[in-house]
């Protein structure tokens, strides 16, 4: 039996030879210390921390005599490696490399050239990088995704990723770049689909460097210092799916900015100050966009006039503005596919009778911590069916009979075994008795509620209070009338 366990391991063994897949073996335990070797599906996983440049290229020697092995991560972390040198990597398969938090502050131009048919992830950040080492990136003819996040470069300069013609991700967050040159990414338009800029200090939205993207779906430029957005700024953008805008310093959204975006679907503004929103703002974006964030900037009512063209909106999230009065027909025209709609940390004291009337699909409704003393019951009736989470916490609520409706919608939610709200714990006071109370467990009992809820139970008074039955009703009908009969 063990004979022929052994026979099939090595025939299969050869098969996999014969057909180009090489078994990868880690080296000999300690032959690369400090770096530890794991076995992954697709190659070796090598992982070298908390060392220097004398320790990794003596593991680096040892790997190199291995025959025929793919090394698919190379991870260079937390380590002393100031310099990456001339063919530091020669004669290695590696299709990951990541040199990570490692003082990293020069790249030659040969350091990276040896692995040009194989590399596909580069990993450089969180290091000391002042510009980019297009010398040393040319030719990595199979990258898809470079990460330059978290370094000190000032300045995009002309053809900055020439020959990185397959790029799909390209990320620089968090460094110090004013400045992009009009032909900064020169040689990136018919691949890049992300391109990450945030967290920079850019003072306005490069317009001509981004217009060849004309591929790109993904564009991060929050955290900048972008105070003016333009009709144009965006052109040439005409396959964008997401733009990232949030946490800039935008006082004002105006008229056409967007028009360029046919194809957006998400856009994020959160975080400006933004005090206006012009009626044509959107305009351009009436077919696909679904996800809007708007939320803490100054905005003082919700921007109706600008939002209604906006027919296939999905979230819209208007969380910390100073909103403190909402018309009645806020979300008319626009309101029919929305689920998620933030208005929570604002200063909304009444909410009309009809604002929530044409939010047919709504799921979700945050109206935490504003001003409402009553929520009525005709307010949440156009949409308590289709409501999954409504946040109410953190108001001035007052029991009353008004806010009975909630505590029938949660027991109907419990019924669904959906619990998520029953854990939340909102407060009611009772003014009377000058007394806190869980909305799920005010007293009704003791407050003279009469009529129908709009989860359709019937209501009524305890003690000797009269039934809202119709059956009721036309027994006491007649009482009157026969009583008025016999007096006169």
């Amino acid at each position: 039996m063990a004979t022929a366990l052994v026979r099939w391991l090595v025939l299969g063994l050869l098969a996999a030879t014969a057909s180009g897949q090489a078994v990868q073996q880690c080296p000999g335990q300690g032959e690369i210390t400090p770096c530890v070797c794991s076995v992954k599906k697709n190659g070796l996983d090598i992982m070298c921390e908390f060392t220097d440049f004398t320790h990794i290229t003596k593991a680096l020697g040892v790997l190199k005599k291995k025959p025929n092995m793919v090394i698919f991560y190379l991870k260079l972390r937390h380590n002393n490696l100031p310099k990456l040198q001339s063919f530091v990597f020669l004669g290695m398969d590696i299709r990951h490399l990541t040199v990570h938090n490692s003082t990293l502050a020069v790249i030659e131009e040969s350091s990276l050239s040896s692995m040009g048919k194989g590399l596909t992830q580069l990993d450089l950040s969180q290091n000391l990088l002042n510009s980019v080492p297009s010398t040393a990136f040319r030719n990595l003819h199979h990258l898809l995704i470079l990460n330059l996040n978290h370094n000190k470069i000032i300045a995009l300069h002309t053809k900055a990723f020439e020959g990185l013609d397959t790029l799909e991700i390209l990320t620089l967050y968090e460094n110090k770049i004013t400045s992009i040159d009009p032909e900064a990414f020169k040689g990136l338009e018919k691949k890049l689909k992300r391109l990450n800029l945030g967290g920079n200090d850019l003072h306005s939205v490069p317009q001509a460097a981004l217009s060849i993207l004309d591929n790109l779906r993904k564009l991060e430029i929050h955290e900048n210092s972008i105070s003016i957005i333009t009709e144009g700024d965006f052109e040439g953008l005409s396959n964008l799916d997401s733009l990232g805008l949030a946490y800039n310093h935008l006082r004002e959204v105006p008229a056409r900015v967007f028009s360029h975006l046919k194809l957006l679907n998400s856009l994020e503004l959160e975080g400006n100050a933004i005090a206006r929103i012009d009626d044509e703002a959107f305009v351009g974006l009436e077919e696909n966009l679904q996800y809007l964030r708007l939320g803490d900037n100054n905005l003082h009512s919700i921007p109706s006039n600008a939002l209604r063209k906006l027919h296939r909106l999905r979230h819209l999230d208007l969380r910390a503005n100073n909103i403190s009065v909402v018309s009645e027909d806020a979300f008319s025209l626009f309101g029919d596919s929305i689920t998620f709609l933030n208005l929570q940390k604002n200063s909304i004291k009444v909410l009309p009778a009809l604002v929530f009337e044409n939010l047919n699909s709504l799921e979700i409704l945050n109206l935490q911590n504003n001003k409402l003393k009553h929520m009525p019951e005709e307010l949440m009736e156009p949409i308590v069916d289709t409501l999954r989470v409504v946040d109410i916490m953190d108001n001035p609520l007052i029991c009353d009979c008004q806010l009975r409706w909630y505590k029938d919608w949660l027991k109907n939610l419990k019924d669904k075994d959906d619990d998520f709200m029953q854990k939340k714990n909102t407060l009611c006071t009772m003014i009377q008795e000058h007394r806190e109370y869980t909305v799920q467990n005010i007293p009704l009992d003791r407050m003279n509620c009469i009529g129908k809820n709009i989860m359709g139970r019937s209501s009524q008074t305890t003690g000797n209070s009269i039934k809202t039955q119709p059956e009721s009703i036309i027994k006491i009908g007649f009482a009157i009338c026969n009583l008025i009969y016999w007096v006169y």
